[in-house]
């Protein structure tokens, strides 16, 4: 448990109850220094910092202030190392106005969102700044489309939003004595949710295996049973079926099944004969006893390519047993994975159909890249894959919604091609700016994607980008100057203070910049009563002390 940076003092009143006046302590500080050599700060209270040569305060300064508050410090005052440089991360679905891998402090990354995605902040192009703690921005663009739900019965989900954005996820959950119908996970693509929202489902209502009356076989068998799923029922050779052929999950009870009936049933189930049709009788009894002893077994089933069979291989199989088959990993079982044997035959045996490995070479042939980031690159038979086009290259134009998107056919890929950007929009010169210019004469025109650099005049400070970039005509944001601060003698006479020694001889000061004071001699603050002030100039303005003499 963090403990907190403030205390409390109990003091006695004169009625003899308690009230808690809060203060803060002094807060940890490494790679620098307070100004200050109280331990405790009342409400309101500042406390200013200063980092030691080379670290910076999390606004990129060398000194800071921080202000006692009820529930402690406004923040943490620290103190971190400078980073010189930034790498310039991955782009999907963009591409930047720059080869360069990596770009120094203040410089600035454009990039700008392919056709149909949009930024984190919703336009098309945007800036990142190389800053002493990384960069401003996580470099992102994002598929404009979106995905909606509506309520579910008998439970819900979260996260809940009007709109979801492509790669979002959400959760699914049922009430007591529900279940999921299928996965309880989903996720938005560009072609709307996958897999389909999932339905609670009473799970009084789910049947256990369907019956299987003697001489019967199932043709597809599922792990689970849902409220009305149907089952096929199939007799085997030589009986006849009584009754329907399907049955279905009602409310947790299936309904009847049907009744495989053998030749000597039959026979058995009719009316006695008459006297005369006694020979023909102990004709029909011999034939369908000797039907009864000639049911054929069935040798070792059949071995199927990339298949394998489950349990013990037999040499001979009884006549209504059945065996399972599995497909190799990666494989896809088509069919039916039980079969049965009949009369010295097996029924229909499944099929494994082989995966699709991707080929790299293809890929690059086509100017393409996977959307999402695999561990491997096999997908299953029926497996949707999802292409996008590499820096610089975009699908050609079709009616297609997704041209990027294919699906894995018996072990067979059909790529799609991405072809090259066609040439952009030039630019004409670039704006001109107050305080500053080019560091480069200008010129009359600018390929897309060409950049022009400024520099601020003497003691001004530069704000945003000193570089802006051609983007299909149109230049980005030029930067600003700021001016700076000019020390008035009269102001500093008019108030009473005097500059500090180490910023003697001083006149100029940069936007940003902390100045530091000091009351004359035998004066102090008018407000504080201390006698050390530190001002920080802003736009060209500095707000000078004020000191009065003291009273003898």
């Amino acid at each position: 448990m963090r403990l907190k940076s403030w205390i409390f003092f109990l003091v006695t009143m004169s009625s003899g109850k308690l009230f808690a006046e809060e203060k803060c302590n002094k807060p940890l500080l490494e790679n620098g220094i307070f100004y200050s050599t109280e331990v405790y700060f009342k409400l309101q209270e500042k406390l200013q910092y200063e980092c030691n040569p080379g670290y910076y305060t999390p606004s990129g300064g060398t000194e800071g202030t921080v202000q006692c508050h009820p529930g402690g410090w406004s923040s943490q005052p620290s103190c971190t190392k400078k980073i010189e440089s930034c790498q310039v991360p991955n782009l999907h679905h963009g591409y930047y106005f720059t080869t360069q891998k990596e770009l120094q402090v203040n410089e600035t990354l454009l990039y700008k969102c392919d056709e149909g995605y949009h930024t984190a902040g919703g336009n098309t192009t945007e800036e990142a700044v190389c800053l002493t703690r990384g960069w401003s921005l996580t470099p992102n663009c994002t598929k404009t489309t979106y995905c909606s739900l509506s309520a579910i019965e008998h439970g819900g989900f979260y996260p809940v939003k009007k709109i979801y954005d492509e790669g979002d996820v959400v959760h699914f959950f049922c009430e007591e004595n529900y279940s999921f119908s299928e996965s309880d996970l989903i996720q938005c693509y560009y072609f709307g949710w996958y897999p389909d929202p999932p339905v609670c489902e009473d799970i009084r209502n789910k049947c256990p295996p369907p019956p299987r009356p003697p001489h019967t076989y199932i043709i597809t068998v599922l792990r689970t049973y849902h409220n009305g799923d149907k089952v096929h029922i199939q007799c085997q050779s030589n009986f006849e079926m009584r009754g329907t052929e399907e049955i279905q999950c009602e409310k947790g009870k299936w309904t009847s099944p049907p009744v495989c009936i053998g030749t000597m049933d039959k026979w058995e189930s009719e009316p006695p004969p008459s006297l005369e049709a006694n020979t023909a009788i102990r004709a029909n009894k011999t034939y369908h006893r000797e039907a009864m002893n000639t049911q054929q077994n069935c040798t070792s089933p059949p071995v199927i390519r990339n298949g394998i069979l489950l349990g013990p291989l037999l040499t001979s199989y009884k006549n209504g047993s059945s065996v399972e088959y599995s497909c190799q990993h990666y494989h896809f079982l088509n069919g039916p994975s039980t079969v049965y044997c009949e009369q010295g035959n097996w029924t229909q045996q499944p099929t494994c159909l082989e995966p699709c490995t991707l080929d790299a070479t293809n890929m690059n042939s086509n100017n393409i890249e996977l959307k999402w980031k695999q561990e491997e690159l096999i997908f299953l038979h029926g497996d949707l894959i999802e292409f996008e086009c590499k820096q610089g290259y975009s699908f050609p134009q079709t009616t297609i919604s997704s041209p990027g998107r294919t699906q894995c056919n018996h072990g067979r890929v059909k790529y799609p091609k991405c072809i090259a950007k066609a040439p952009m929009e030039k630019c004409g010169s670039p704006p001109s700016i107050e305080n500053g210019a080019l560091t480069l004469p200008p010129l009359t025109e600018y390929d897309s994607g060409s950049s022009v650099q400024y520099s601020c005049s003497d003691y001004h400070s530069l704000q945003g980008s000193e570089r802006i970039y051609c983007s299909e005509g149109q230049w980005t944001s030029p930067p600003v100057c700021i001016e700076p601060c000019t020390l008035s003698k009269n102001e500093m006479e008019k108030n009473n203070v005097v500059l500090e020694r180490f910023y003697a001889n001083q006149v100029y000061f940069y936007h940003g910049d902390f100045v530091g004071f000091s009351c004359k001699q035998n004066h102090s603050g008018v407000e504080s009563g201390t006698t050390l002030f530190r001002v920080q100039c802003k736009r060209g303005q500095l707000m000078y002390p004020r000191c009065v003499e003291r009273r003898k």
